[in-house]
């Protein structure tokens, strides 16, 4: 007999690369497009400098140009001294930000493989949809500052938390665009829920005990009627 669980893991090994394929080759610009909008203000918040755009896309190549607060000291390349730098920008091509982008595409894949793609559940979806923008953003701010943090203190005798700031980047460029649609996807949707036993609900958590097996009532026993 095949579980309920089983059933949304099948539609997502077909949904979800099927989701990132069409957000790859149909619908990475717009989604860029759409990322930029909504992180720029955001970003000139959280990581610019003030007077300075937080990003800047170019119309040709679309590489995009951060402009970021540091205030910190690092050490001249040239002359080997140290020296204040309170901003800088640094230019990161397109392919290395839609990371950042992919996350709406994954988390409707997996909403979709739970079923969750109805009216009634439009406001899950809508919720899930603003906490992974949410994500997609604050990953976005960090990658931005990280990069240009790390590029003034990464310099030899530099900054003493330098392993520190490459193990969050690492966490937030290569784990938090791939699991953070699935977290939220865990969160909302209950049939994703079910698929982990000490998540699910108690009226859909399998049971361990054995079902006893009921015995079919004896038979009454007829006596011999007297003649």
């Amino acid at each position: 007999m095949k579980r309920p669980f089983t059933s949304v893991l099948l539609k997502a090994a077909i949904f979800l690369p099927s989701a990132m394929a069409a957000w790859w080759f149909l619908l990475k610009r717009p989604s860029l497009w759409l990322l930029e909008k909504l992180a720029y203000i955001p970003l000139g918040v959280l990581v610019a400098p003030a007077g300075l755009p937080a990003i800047q896309v170019a119309p040709v190549n679309g590489d995009w140009t951060f402009n970021v607060s540091v205030n910190t000291y690092g050490r001249n390349p040239q002359t080997h001294e140290m020296m204040f730098v309170s901003s800088l920008e640094f230019t990161a091509d397109q392919d290395s930000v839609a990371l950042f982008a992919c996350g709406w595409f994954a988390y409707l894949a997996l909403a979709a493989a739970s079923n969750a793609l109805t009216r009634a559940q439009l406001n899950s979806v809508a919720k899930g949809l603003s906490i992974v923008t949410a994500l997609n953003i604050l990953s976005l701010a960090a990658f931005a500052y990280i990069n240009g943090y790390g590029s003034v203190i990464n310099t030899p005798g530099g900054g003493e938390y330098l392993w520190l700031l490459k193990y969050i980047y690492h966490l937030i460029y290569l784990v938090a665009p791939f699991a953070g649609p699935f977290a939220v996807a865990l969160l909302l949707h209950q049939p994703w829920r079910d698929c982990f036993g000490f998540l699910a609900e108690p009226s859909t958590r399998p049971s361990s005990r054995p079902t006893p097996r009921r015995e079919p009532p004896p038979s009454p026993r007829t006596s011999p009627t007297a003649r």
